[in-house]
């Protein structure tokens, strides 16, 4: 499974992480918040080796740094924060995430065109795939990608904020998605998350970051036990009925 061991990294003479040590457990949706710049998109951009950095990053032992982009996207499957919008179809969109197991000129598989099926219906989109991408909402557009990155079939999914642009409903529905991925589907997520209620609702485990470090790492239960999000993010518990929220003073 993925580990993260003592990753620094410095852009343009600025020290953005600082020895970060984080490791995946199987079949769980761990969520990375901060506040804004603290170093969570860098550190997404560094498991996808876009971003030079000091440590290591492994999976299950091995040296991802070392693999051939292909082995290495048949097991991570990353989803950045900045999308495009393609003229393409939502349904030739998703056929991409299937790039990692297509040789040149080598056609599509009845395999391949299952998983892009699957993906799809997994999803529940299968009323958007003629639709073209730069003609679709901002979450129908979220929600695409994120059949293609399902339809690459890897044991880690990665997403850098995925639901940035979404309103409270759709956004709800997606973190509702991830769920059954994660039960169902058996999937191991690493979701960078900007909304504080959603990853205390949704994640197995929490990480905090702040500044570049790590500050906490551990169940969302004893996350909740402590006072690392009000000391970091500067804000007051609330309870309702049986519920735990947060919010600005």
């Amino acid at each position: 499974m993925l580990e993260i061991k003592n990753l620094s990294a410095v852009i343009d003479k600025k020290q953005i992480l600082t020895d970060i040590s984080l490791k995946l457990i199987p079949h769980t949706l761990t969520a990375v918040i901060g506040k804004n710049g603290c170093g969570k998109s860098t550190l997404v951009s560094c498991i996808n080796q876009r971003t030079s950095y000091m440590g290591e990053i492994l999976f299950s032992g091995r040296n991802v740094s070392l693999m051939q982009p292909k082995e290495r996207a048949c097991l991570l499957s990353i989803l950045p924060q900045a999308l495009t919008a393609p003229h393409i179809t939502v349904e030739e969109l998703v056929k991409m995430g299937r790039s990692p197991y297509i040789d040149i000129g080598k056609h599509f598989t009845q395999a391949d065109k299952n998983a892009v099926t699957q993906a799809i219906s997994t999803i529940g989109i299968d009323g958007l795939k003629n639709c073209f991408i730069d003609e679709i909402s901002g979450g129908e557009r979220q929600k695409a990608y994120l059949a293609m990155t399902l339809a690459q079939d890897t044991r880690v999914m990665i997403l850098d904020e995925p639901t940035t642009y979404m309103d409270m409903a759709y956004e709800h529905a997606f973190m509702a998605l991830l769920d059954e991925l994660k039960k169902k589907h058996k999937k191991t997520l690493l979701v960078i998350m900007h909304n504080l209620n959603q990853a205390i609702r949704h994640a197995d485990r929490i990480a905090v970051m702040d500044s570049g470090s790590l500050v906490f790492d551990g169940s969302t239960e004893d996350c909740l036990g402590s006072d690392i999000i009000e000391s970091t993010f500067g804000v007051k518990r609330y309870k309702a009925e049986d519920s735990i929220f947060f919010a600005a003073e």
